[in-house]
């Protein structure tokens, strides 16, 4: 078997320094590996791969009174931002469905995992290489088999996350073959913490959750190679390194702004047929299209996007404090 050495890390971080100051560079890592039967050194090719994200397919999420498109990223505005970012393996995953995964195949076969984020009994479950789409609403344990019985692969997104529904202590009981210890949308920095230092056993995975085309590649895994099968090997074999950089205030700003743009270019041309919200949005009442698209503009071309992101920002980070400090109890941590 072969080590993972020191010099893999520096590549690691040189990739994230670079996407974060470029974020449209090619970027080929390679590290030393010895091969142990004949003490040969030789270079070994690193992949890269975003785990965990979103397109328009993933539908709508809900905040209180609140109804909004979880992304408005096509599948192939994601296809070309992950090839411009020389990402070797982009897994869509969106939530309930396999629909923008196929979709986004169409455009770079070799690039794109079928993914999907299904909504189980017990919390968020990320199923990769699948091929049909599992039905959400099962147990954990039943999601988990639904993903095994296809060879794929079943991970844990966000396990500790204080606002996405997520399985938390049961990584470590549940079959997973991979845990995702970071999550760039997540902000708080406990949540990540959590679910790093409660890791036991499995692959440790990186993902942006992207659901804005720029947020893609934030969170990344790396692995031997280059291929998807690699990735699967890489996190079969437990040998994956996680890394990137949390999204920023401003990449939330933009999503919010761009969400109600976008909903309301949507609202105008709801019969668009390649639109996956049209269906949607063509079943509400015209005196409810108009306040929506009313309210759209007005959040679009307001402070309020600014200040919705600051606001929530600060909240969230309190849960994450909150989550931290039971994870941590009598300040153990």
């Amino acid at each position: 078997m072969y080590r993972l050495v020191g010099l893999q890390w520096i590549l690691c971080d040189l990739y994230r320094k670079t996407i974060a100051k470029l974020k449209t560079v090619h970027l080929k890592l390679y590290t030393i590996r010895t091969n142990n039967s004949r003490g040969k050194k030789y270079m070994q090719e690193i992949g890269v791969g975003d785990i965990h994200t979103h397109t328009m397919y993933s539908g709508f999420s809900k905040y209180s009174f609140l109804s909004y498109p979880d992304s408005v990223t096509t599948p192939r505005t994601s296809v070309r931002v992950a090839e411009k970012l020389g990402l070797d393996v982009l897994c869509i995953t969106d939530h309930n469905t396999i629909k923008g995964a196929i979709e986004a195949r169409k455009y770079n076969r070799e690039l794109v995992v079928i993914g999907e984020e299904i909504s189980s009994k017990g919390g968020e479950i990320l199923g990769l290489f699948l091929q049909e789409q599992v039905n959400p609403g099962l147990s954990p344990e039943e999601t988990i088999e639904q993903i095994h019985m296809q060879d794929g692969i079943a991970i844990a997104p966000h396990p500790f996350s204080a606002h996405c529904s997520c399985v938390g202590r049961k990584i470590n009981t549940l079959k997973f073959d991979g845990i995702e210890v970071f999550n760039a949308l997540h902000r708080d920095g406990y949540s990540n913490a959590v679910a790093l230092e409660s890791c036991n056993g499995h692959a440790k995975l990186g993902g942006s959750d992207a659901h804005a085309s720029y947020m893609i590649g934030n969170g990344y895994t790396l692995f031997d190679g280059s291929s998807q099968e690699d990735l699967r090997a890489g996190i079969k074999n437990k040998q994956t390194i996680y890394g990137g950089k949390v999204a920023s205030l401003r990449d939330f700003v933009n999503y919010s702004s761009r969400v109600a743009y976008e909903s309301s270019k949507t609202i105008l041309n709801f019969n668009d047929v390649d639109c996956p919200m049209s269906a949607r949005i063509s079943r509400v009442r015209n005196s409810r299209k108009i306040l929506y698209l009313v309210g759209s503009i007005l959040y679009a071309f307001s402070p309020m996007p600014v200040v919705c992101t600051l606001i929530g920002d600060r909240m969230l980070k309190k849960k994450g404090r909150r989550i931290w400090r039971d994870a941590h109890p009598l300040g153990t941590g």
